[in-house]
């Protein structure tokens, strides 16, 4: 067999998965302003590769993979102005409005604005909750008014789990600490609101995706998505392996969605897929279930 046919059968293979996923739901995609970016260098991930240059860039990479990859829907969480940018340049309607949110105060927030906004459709998702960053948890009496207005118009929520950037402690995250990341720490919340629609994402992280199945099997209300493990660096993509299988064994695999979480490198969409299309222990209607079916339950799409 020549080098020509060898090229050939190989393009052929990536048409092939590139086309075998017919839809796909990203529950985990960020937005950002330019001022997100300001004027330093682009930030390079753990294999050295730079993120986008600037917001405009940055979306537009993302809408491309979406059309590639045909992402149907992505839940969008990011500071209010990108998402509604995002929102207005959507010709394909696939943007969920979420809110990327540390504080319940940030953006100027209190529980009236927070509402107004959830009526307005501004807010679909409300996520991704970063309250490992500022210290808190989301059983943490500051948050129940939001989370009251959530179960009172069926809005899902999004709650970071697990670590988050090395370093960050020591930066911009001064209260973060990882035993904050603890998935036992959203139980009261499950507890306090049953009928709240609610996932983990990141699944708990490297360091608490068994407690992620735990309290799945406890609560069959919770869902997780496998966001970031999937790409980031060599050690997620080990333990997501591990809380993949898992989760099949423990049969909760229907409540695992697909997320990329990309932040600034639109790459990771693409490298997050093949990953996952990559598990020769799942099979492929159980994919179709992490990629597209378990979300649209989740989300109640018709």
């Amino acid at each position: 067999m020549n080098k020509t046919i060898l090229v050939i059968l190989a393009f052929l293979v990536q048409l092939s998965l590139a086309f075998s996923q017919t839809k796909i739901i990203d529950m985990h995609i960020h937005s950002y302003s330019e001022a997100d970016f300001g004027e330093r260098e682009p930030t390079s991930d753990h294999y050295g590769k730079k993120g986008a240059a600037n917001s405009e860039v940055h979306r537009v990479e993302t809408f491309a993979a979406f059309k590639k990859w045909n992402i149907v829907k992505a839940m969008v969480s990011g500071n209010p102005q990108s998402v509604e940018e995002w929102a207005a340049k959507d010709i394909n309607n696939r943007v969920i409005r979420g809110i990327l949110i540390f504080s319940p105060d940030d953006y100027g927030l209190d529980s009236l604005k927070f509402e107004q906004m959830v009526i307005d459709k501004k807010i679909e998702v409300f996520g991704e909750i970063g309250a490992y960053y500022s210290g808190t948890t989301l059983s943490d009496s500051i948050w129940q008014p939001y989370l009251r207005i959530c179960e009172k118009y069926d809005i899902p929520v999004a709650v970071h789990t697990g670590g988050g950037d090395p370093g960050g402690t020591y930066s911009w995250s001064p209260k973060a600490r990882l035993k904050m990341g603890d998935p036992y720490l959203v139980e009261d919340v499950l507890v306090k609101y049953p009928k709240l629609r609610i996932y983990l994402m990141h699944n708990g992280g490297e360091e608490w995706h068994e407690h992620a199945l735990r309290l799945m099997a406890y609560y069959p209300q919770l869902y997780t998505d496998v966001a970031v493990m999937l790409w980031i660096e060599p050690n997620t993509q080990r333990t997501v392996i591990e809380f993949l299988k898992n989760a099949k064994h423990a049969g909760y695999l229907d409540r695992v969605m697909f997320g990329s979480d990309q932040m600034v490198w639109p790459y990771a969409i693409e490298k997050s897929i093949n990953f996952l299309n990559s598990l020769d222990f799942i099979t492929e209607k159980e994919k179709e279930g992490i990629f597209y079916d378990n979300a649209a339950r989740f989300l109640k799409l018709k």
